[in-house]
């Protein structure tokens, strides 16, 4: 079975640039002049496929953060649209990744406020475990 925080910390590898955080919460004073990219496990589900098979379901999500204008925003809208297709059918710690999606794109809100590009790619991992069966 795998674990969630170590397959977040297996996504956060396969980028090489990430790092996991738990409760993240950033000023833009924190992400400076460069991209900083989070990854924080979100969540896990189970469901019976059969007798003695299960299958579990863990979703991470992986968040690009960067100080930014809105001549950026192709760029960096393009930079996760590749993110996010770069883990699809990807293997990572056991788990495949069956699905990809962008929960947001980018928030209008932070460019307009902040001036600041947060992106968010909701990663869904799918692994197929044996399932003790009690009576």
């Amino acid at each position: 079975m795998v674990d969630i925080m170590g397959l977040a910390q297996g996504v956060a590898e396969d980028i090489g640039e990430a790092e996991v955080e738990l409760a993240p919460e950033f000023a833009l004073k924190d992400i400076k002049e460069r991209t900083r990219i989070v990854v924080v496990p979100v969540g896990i589900r189970h469901r019976m496929l059969a007798r003695g098979f299960r299958e579990d379901l863990l979703t991470v999500q992986v968040g690009v953060l960067r100080k930014a204008t809105e001549d950026d925003l192709v760029d960096l809208v393009s930079y996760v649209q590749t993110l996010a297709l770069h883990f699809l059918h990807r293997t990572i710690r056991g788990a495949k990744c069956v699905e990809a999606n962008h929960a947001p794109l980018y928030v209008p809100d932070h460019m307009r406020d902040r001036r600041q590009f947060t992106g968010v790619i909701e990663l869904l991992f799918k692994e197929v475990n044996s399932h003790e069966v009690r009576a």
